[in-house]
């Protein structure tokens, strides 16, 4: 007989429940606010429309204000669109690493290591040749918003995959390999955001 709220097989076996270790619940917490902080840059960068709007007549002069206008919206909606198709990505991947998926938390290291390795090539470009050169040979803007917000991201980032390596973690995904290649079904996400 099951006790309420046990987790049971698809023949009403009752499963044991594994416990996601706190470690793991962290790095999910973490990962999804490295790109909610991504969001807030993006929506800080956003909001200064007039800049939008010179920057896109300084690279377009061609262009009449209208379109100058549409092309804003468009830039705008696209990023807030993008903006949230990689939190979608990063909440499933996060759920799968909450599941014991050994390679959702190999793709997380991946994504992870290349945001460090993008905020410290932002960093070293801008302190070795400044920012006003950035913006004359790539025509982008790196403010000091955007280099503290990288850094920001980044150091959540180095968190989040400390987390994810941390022993009880690893003996949680190796215990959930085990029992899947045993024939038994994933535990419950549980103990979180699901």
């Amino acid at each position: 007989m099951t006790e309420l709220g046990q987790q049971v097989d698809a023949f009403g076996r009752p499963q044991p429940d594994p416990s996601v270790p706190r470690s793991l619940l962290l790095a999910r917490w973490l990962w999804i606010g490295a790109v909610l902080v991504g969001v807030v840059q993006a929506f800080i960068q956003l909001v200064d429309r007039p800049r939008l709007i010179a920057e896109l007549r300084q690279l377009q002069p061609e262009m009449s204000q209208q379109d100058l206008d549409a092309a804003a919206n468009s830039g705008i909606m696209f990023t807030f669109l993008l903006k949230a198709m990689i939190l979608l990505v990063y909440v499933l991947l996060s759920r799968r690493l909450l599941e014991g998926r050994n390679w959702a938390r190999v793709v997380l290291t991946v994504f992870g290591g290349f945001g460090v390795f993008n905020a410290l090539l932002t960093v070293l470009l801008v302190a070795l040749v400044g920012t006003a050169l950035v913006r004359e040979l790539s025509g982008v803007a790196i403010t000091g918003v955007d280099v503290a917000f990288s850094l920001v991201v980044m150091v959540i980032e180095i968190a989040a995959v400390v987390f994810m390596y941390r022993p009880e973690s690893n003996q949680f995904i190796r215990a959930a390999r085990d029992r899947r290649r045993a024939g038994h079904p994933p535990g419950p996400v549980g103990n979180g955001w699901s």
